[in-house]
């Protein structure tokens, strides 16, 4: 598959709040701004799952991402449950699914392993993983990577089908695959500073002071965002 002929689907799970709305639009707009990047010849399709819409069939597209959100994986909504149904559906016709932060927690929790708040508290800011698996996607070759992050869950617990790709001091289970059509990444490829700087300002009551020096000191570090796009989309193919 070439990739003028990839089509993803971006299943939005959040709407952003409105002060940051005008800047920087939606998660989905962000993914498609982080890919073009890396894969102009691609075409998207974004389906607000959050509101309950989703694709008229599961091969509407070639692979689907699975996006960020403020609420847990382990939420009892009814568009997190329904949502799960859908991750399902995708996993009985093995239908390429990615998940980011949010997503990647979710991916993980439905499909046999375990989501919860970590005792290792906040992470915000960039941070780095130590690459543990090569698989043949992963071109560039790296033993490391930074992205940035802004989570308090972690996926405690992975599928019994599942591989580490990459893992930290702070979260153990970085980054995950299920064979050839799941892949999950705690980090935010799709973020960029900016907008994690304003994120961390609006959560500054709930987010230990120290925490958030660090968090914010840690932004004039590089990230390798574009190398991880690169990832997913060498995956998706």
């Amino acid at each position: 598959m070439t990739e003028k002929q990839l089509k993803i689907g971006i299943l939005d799970c959040d709407t952003l709040h409105e002060t940051l709305r005008k800047q920087y639009v939606s998660y989905a707009h962000m993914f498609q701004t982080l890919f073009m990047q890396v894969a102009p010849s691609i075409d998207f399709a974004v389906y607000p799952v959050i509101d309950g819409i989703y694709p008229e069939t599961v091969d509407e597209c070639d692979a689907y991402i699975i996006t960020g959100s403020k609420s847990s994986a382990y939420d009892n909504d009814d568009w997190i449950a329904e949502l799960r149904n859908y991750i399902r559906t995708l996993a009985s016709h093995r239908k390429k699914m990615v998940g980011i932060c949010f997503g990647h927690q979710l991916l993980a929790h439905v499909l046999g392993g375990r989501t919860k708040k970590s005792d290792n508290g906040w992470g915000v800011g960039v941070m780095s993983s130590e690459v543990m698996a090569n698989p043949d996607w992963m071109q560039p070759v790296m033993p490391s990577y930074s992205l940035l992050v802004s989570h308090k869950d972690q996926v405690v617990q992975l599928p019994s089908s599942a591989t580490v790709i990459a893992t930290s001091p702070y979260c153990e289970n970085a980054a995950f695959q299920i064979e050839d059509y799941v892949l999950g990444f705690q980090g935010h490829p799709e973020f960029i500073r900016g907008y994690s700087r304003q994120l961390m300002e609006m959560r500054r009551e709930i987010i230990p002071a120290e925490v958030l020096e660090k968090g914010m000191a840690s932004l004039t570090e590089s990230t390798d965002h574009l190398v991880v796009a690169k990832w997913i989309v060498n995956f998706m193919k």
